[in-house]
């Protein structure tokens, strides 16, 4: 299998990434977020650059988070009140000389308190550092815009 290797070479870390490189950082990210405790997920993301966040539906206006703290509370309302179920990545498309990562997945959000549950479809678009770390971390619901987890509500 021929490996695609970017035509620079980060200044700071003077490391070639190749696309399989960055698509299996990329999954490893997926699978915690599945799973693991916000500390845990955390870990993918940048402590050199300011990280940008948002998770809205498509068709809204964005509503664009700025910094660790801002994912770190995402990631806790999403354990607070809510399970993550049947986690699909659908498609994944790597762009080495952006370093970015975009896939087209669903999940199935279940509350915890009614135990009622739904499936948002979405694209993610992860940008990465020179380190290989989320510096940009949008989802956008692809599905109707009451099926994105920042809109829910519980009746």
């Amino acid at each position: 299998m021929q490996q695609t290797m970017t035509s620079c070479i980060p200044l700071r870390y003077n490391i070639l990434w190749t696309s399989d490189q960055l698509r299996v950082v990329a999954d490893a990210f997926f699978a915690d977020l599945k799973v693991s405790p916000s500390k845990v997920v955390l870990r993918h993301f940048s402590t050199t650059e300011v990280v940008v966040f948002d998770h809205s539906p498509r068709s809204s206006y964005n509503s664009t988070l700025f910094g660790l703290n801002a994912v770190r509370s995402y990631l806790d309302l999403l354990a607070t009140h809510w399970t993550c179920h049947d986690l699909r990545k659908h498609r994944m498309d790597v762009s080495l000389d952006a370093r970015r990562v975009v896939a087209t997945a669903s999940v199935i959000w279940k509350w915890k308190k009614s135990g009622k549950s739904w499936q948002e479809d979405f694209t993610c678009t992860l940008d990465y550092d020179e380190a290989m770390k989320i510096k940009s971390f949008v989802i956008k619901t692809d599905s109707a815009p009451e099926t994105c987890v920042m809109r829910a509500v519980d009746p």
